[in-house]
Formats: structure tokens, C-alpha cells, sequence
């Protein structure tokens, strides 16, 4: 490559996020850092805060375009490369008026793209040796988002559908995620990731005065994907001490730290979790198609829409959903009398499967019905307009028929430490 230590972000569709060409433009000799992101919100975010040397914008062609424009616009020194099905004249006019140093065409060759980068480089070389646009990227003041997942009936698999969540959420956004676990008494979130820590979120609690960044350091364990996790107190007896003021001020040292934290919670609606769901700016309400599950998400919407003050949207996401001898989906919207925002199928096996080897299944098998259904449920969080009700397993997995081998799972990039 042209210059050593070169920086890339690629900014794609959530589906296009494991094409071939990206984890091997990572192992190329001369590049520092690849990222891969799917939402496109966060790509200019990661883009501003990162500053790097190239972004290859992989989106369809009035998106690439609003994009590119806004970089170019911010960011001169980072040079954009655009990837189009259809490199036509028009197309090319379009985006390089908006910024773009090349356009390539899809499905993109990995050679035609080293080649494009090293001629941009190169065209570029004298304005980057003089050009130092700040001393570095800044800490963000901004408030990040509380997302609650909760479920009025035990064994919905609220904790299985968080976990899957956090760990997309981080793949697509490269953005800073913690998921904690709030099921005080028997949290499972670090069974599921394969995790463990002697700390937990009981030490933080302790001293909730006192949190910095010195104190949360030690307490939350990182994840292969990037996602960091505050673990459940490791007793049952220990919540006796919790407060919902503990926990208030909890959540604000911790939305001060990171662009989303990810709360999973018990069944219980307890002055726990009605402070969750009070401070939330998401509610992710999970249930089953049976109808124990759905006579208790008909109470539960009832209750705090009536008794709990919300600043957040709540989307009901029906698990399981389609399954054999399911309740049908009429049903479900005719008992409930609220929209389904989202579904999650019924793959009982794989999920197991994933569950009893620590491995989310949005990394063991992303390709599936379900790991699909749950990555496209993290693009909707992270702002990305997408379909989240899909009862064809077809349509999903035919989204990349090129997807090959599985080395890296759907998110094999270089993650920024």
C-alpha cells in the first residue's frame, strides 16, 4: 500500500456487513485500523470522531450520496471511495460532484479496490503530509441511550434476545455498548456470553457516590465482539441493600461512558425495574405467542402506560414467533391491541445449541432466520430503517448467497481498542 498505518472505515448495508472483501482488506499489509459498520447514523459519527484516511461507502446510491456530500463537506482530508451496482454516468457524475474520489462497481474486487486506494493516496500525498486537522478525537458530552429489555412472563427468553442484541448492536455501530445484567437475583448474561467476573454491579453500587471511570474499569468484562458487561450481583441475598437511588445514579455514570447501554431485567415490576423502564429511551417488551405470555404483556402494557411515567417508546417483540401450534399473529394484535414491532423465530435447536456454548447465535450462525431476525432488530435501535417482521426464513437467508465460509462470523473486522 501507498502509506503505511492507513485508516479505513467501510461503511455497508447490515446484510453486506461480512462480504469477503472487507476482513481481507484488514490482513493487507500498510492498513492500520478496518472497521466495519451497517448503520449509517453511526457511520458518520465513527467517521468524525475517528478521522480516517479512507471511507468506502457501500450503501445504495442516495444514501452513498448524502453521505459522501457530508464528508467531504466536514472532513476533506478523508478521502471517500463509493461502491455502486451500477457505475453508470449519471451515477459517477452525481457521486463525485458529492465528494467521491472513485467509484467502483459491485460485486467489488478486492485488487481494483487496493489500486484506488493507493492512487487516492497518492493523489493526496502533499495536502496529508501538512495536514493535521485537530489534536486527536474528543470525548463526546452527549447522553448515551438506555435501552430496557423486559418481559412480564418468565421464560419469554428476554435474556437470550438481550445478549443477541448488545453484541449486534456493537458489530453494527463500532460504537461504545455495555449490556447489564438487572436480573438482580439470577442473572444468566454472562452464562450466555461466556463470561465471568468477580466483580459485578453490586460493587458499583456500594459506592455509587463514587463512580469513575477508575471504579468501572475493573468491574465490567469485555467480549470478544467489543461489547462490555456489567455482570448481576453473584448472591441472591445481595439485592436486600439496592436502591432505586443506587441505581439512578448508576445509570447516569454509565450513559455518561457509552453510546448505549443495554439493560436485561427480571419478570418482576419492582422499584428496579419501574425506574428502568422510567429512564429508558427504548422498551423492548418481550413475549411468546401463547396466551399466559400474552394475557401478561396485555397487564403489563396496561399497567405502566397508566402508573409509570415513560420518556421511551416500547416495542413489543413476539419471540418464537412464527412457531408450531403458535397463536397466529391476528390474534396476538387483535388480544393485545398494540403493534408487534418486531419477531423473533422459532429456531429451538440452534438457539439451544448457541445458548449452551456461550456463542450468540448473531455470531454462531448470523446467516440463520433468527440471527438475521435479531441483527436487523439492532439496526432498528441504532436508527437504521429496516423491516423487523419477517415469517419467511427465505427471504432471510438469501440476502447474500455469496456468503461462504464462516472464519470470522458475520463481523470479522479490526475492532478500535
Amino acid at each position: 500500500m501507498a502509506n503505511a498505518g492507513t485508516r479505513i472505515i467501510v461503511v455497508t448495508a447490515p446484510e453486506r456487513l461480512e462480504q469477503a472483501w472487507i476482513e481481507r482488506l484488514g490482513a493487507e499489509e500498510g492498513i492500520a485500523q478496518v472497521e466495519r459498520v451497517g448503520v449509517l447514523g453511526a457511520g458518520l459519527d465513527l467517521v468524525q470522531q475517528l478521522r480516517p484516511d479512507i471511507v468506502i461507502v457501500d450503501r445504495e446510491l442516495q444514501e452513498s450520496e448524502q453521505f459522501i456530500r457530508q464528508i467531504f463537506t466536514s472532513l476533506p482530508l478523508t478521502l471517500c471511495i463509493a461502491v455502486v451496482s451500477t457505475p453508470d454516468t449519471t451515477t459517477l457524475r452525481r457521486l463525485v460532484t458529492a465528494g467521491a474520489r472513485d467509484v467502483l462497481p459491485r460485486p467489488l474486487q478486492l485488487a481494483e479496490l487496493l489500486e484506488s486506494i493507493r492512487t487516492a493516496m497518492a493523489t493526496e500525498a502533499d495536502r496529508r503530509s501538512r495536514a493535521i486537522v485537530s489534536s486527536g478525537p474528543s470525548m463526546s458530552s452527549a447522553r448515551g441511550r438506555l435501552v430496557v429489555v423486559t418481559s412480564p412472563k418468565g421464560g419469554a427468553g428476554t435474556t437470550t434476545v438481550t445478549t443477541n442484541l448488545a453484541v449486534a448492536l456493537r458489530q453494527i455501530s463500532a460504537g461504545r455498548i455495555l449490556l447489564a445484567d438487572f436480573c438482580l437475583q439470577f442473572g444468566d448474561v454472562g452464562v450466555q456470553l461466556n463470561l465471568w467476573s468477580k466483580y459485578t454491579m453490586h460493587d458499583l453500587l456500594a459506592r455509587a457516590d463514587e463512580i469513575d471511570d477508575a471504579m468501572i474499569a475493573p468491574v465490567v468484562q469485555t467480549h470478544s465482539s467489543g461489547l462490555q458487561v456489567l455482570f448481576a450481583p453473584q448472591t441472591p441475598e445481595a439485592i436486600g441493600d439496592i436502591t432505586a437511588e443506587q441505581i439512578e445514579v448508576l445509570l447516569d455514570r454509565l450513559l455518561e461512558r457509552y453510546d448505549y447501554v443495554i439493560a436485561d431485567t427480571w419478570s418482576f415490576l419492582d422499584e428496579i425495574v419501574e425506574t428502568l423502564l422510567r429512564r429508558a429511551d427504548e422498551i423492548l417488551v418481550v413475549t411468546t405467542p401463547e396466551v399466559p405470555s400474552l394475557k401478561n404483556v396485555k397487564r403489563f402494557l396496561e399497567y405502566v402506560q397508566r402508573e409509570v411515567e415513560l420518556r421511551g417508546q416500547i416495542t413489543l417483540v413476539l419471540n418464537r414467533f412464527p412457531s408450531v401450534d403458535g397463536v397466529s399473529l391476528d390474534d396476538v394484535k387483535q388480544h393485545l391491541r398494540y403493534p408487534i414491532g418486531a419477531n423473533i423465530p422459532s429456531e429451538g435447536r440452534l438457539v439451544t445449541h448457541s445458548v449452551n456454548r456461550g456463542i450468540p447465535v448473531v455470531i454462531s450462525h448470523p446467516q440463520s432466520w433468527v440471527g438475521q431476525s435479531l441483527i436487523k432488530l439492532a439496526a432498528r435501535i441504532a436508527g437504521e430503517r429496516v423491516n423487523t417482521i419477517s415469517l419467511s426464513p427465505e427471504q432471510e437467508r438469501a440476502n447474500d448467497k455469496t456468503a461462504g465460509s464462516r472464519r470470522r462470523g458475520l463481523f470479522g473486522f479490526v475492532r478500535r481498542d
